[in-house]
């Protein structure tokens, strides 16, 4: 006997055994809804080259667009294509603010890249602010990251004028950071 509230361990949670017979074959006998399909309009190649959708999820002229900004920026200045494969691509990390955990290890992985430039070139740059992040994700994540930070030089206005620096850091799920490089950011 059923009892009317949230059921105990020992009752169907699931509410399979208070149906109907009826409705309980009609329950069994549908056949599992199918698997996934990747969009077939996005798989098939189509007479336009522009239309043509690669195994990354890009057409031509989007893969273009995409090697072009790699190319002229260095990784740091790409633009989000929607649909694109996340791995292997360099794609920005436009949600930032809205996952900690991955906000947390931009913030990390920037305040290590200018202690290491401190380091290698004698200076004490101070980390101010994440502008922007990059990621490339393969076995952990690629940073393409553009932070400022300010160094302990006043100007002739008697302020600390932030510098907008670019460092590229790798790293990877369960092992130590790589660092690539960190630099004053190249003027466009």
């Amino acid at each position: 006997m059923g009892s009317i509230g949230p059921p105990r361990d020992s009752e169907d949670p699931s509410g399979f055994e208070q149906q109907t017979p009826q409705k309980k074959h009609k329950l069994l006998s549908k056949p599992p809804p199918p698997p996934p399909q990747r969009d077939e309009q996005k798989s098939k190649k189509t007479n336009s080259d522009s239309d043509s959708v690669d195994e990354d999820g890009m057409t031509a002229e989007q893969k273009e667009r995409y090697l072009q900004q790699v190319l002229e920026s260095e990784g740091f200045e790409v633009e989000y294509f929607p649909g694109i494969s996340y791995c292997c691509k360099i794609r920005p990390l436009i949600y930032l603010d809205e996952q900690p955990l991955l906000n947390q290890e931009v913030k990390s992985c920037s305040e290590w890249a200018i202690r290491r430039f401190n380091s290698d070139n004698n200076t004490n740059y101070q980390f101010v602010e994440v502008l922007k992040a990059n990621s490339v994700f393969c076995a952990g994540n690629e940073f393409y990251l553009t932070f400022t930070a300010k160094d302990d030089v006043v100007d002739a206005d008697g302020d600390q004028s932030p510098v907008i620096f670019q460092a590229k850091v790798y790293a990877p799920i369960g092992g130590e950071k790589e660092y690539y490089f960190c630099r004053p950011k190249l003027k466009s």
